[in-house]
C-alpha cells in the first residue's frame, strides 16, 4: 500500500542519443504528470484504504492506459492500479478502520 505523496519512477538516460534522450524526456513528463494527478486524488482520498486502478488513471492523466500501468507499476508494483491508504492515517490505522467497517457490515447484514 501507498500513501500522499506517490512517487513515479523517472527515465535517468544521459547518454548521447538524441532519439533516447528524448523518449526519456517524453517518459518522464507522463511520470511527472501521473504522480501528479495521483497525488492530488490521495490528498482528497476520504476513505480509510482506496484502490486506484490504471484505466481511472488514465482516464484522469489522458495518457494511454499501457502508459499509465508501466510507469504506475514503480508506485506500487501492482499489475491493475494501486492500493493507498488516506493521508493523514497510518496504514495500520487505515487496515483497522477497514477491518472495524467490515465487521459492522456483517453485523448488520450488509453483507
Amino acid at each position: 500500500m501507498d500513501t500522499y505523496p506517490v512517487s513515479v519512477r523517472r527515465n535517468g538516460y544521459r547518454g548521447s542519443d538524441t532519439k533516447k534522450r528524448a523518449k526519456a524526456t517524453e517518459e518522464n513528463i507522463a511520470a511527472s504528470l501521473l504522480e501528479a494527478y495521483a497525488s492530488r486524488l490521495l490528498l482528497a482520498q476520504k476513505e480509510p484504504v482506496h484502490v486506484y486502478l490504471w484505466p481511472e488513471l488514465a482516464q484522469g492523466t489522458g495518457l494511454a492506459i499501457e502508459t499509465v500501468a508501466r510507469l504506475g507499476a514503480s508506485i506500487d508494483g501492482n499489475s491493475s492500479g494501486f492500493t493507498a491508504w488516506r493521508h493523514d492515517m497510518t496504514q495500520q490505522a487505515a487496515s483497522a478502520a477497514v477491518r472495524q467497517g467490515a465487521a459492522s457490515s456483517e453485523q448488520s447484514g450488509d453483507v
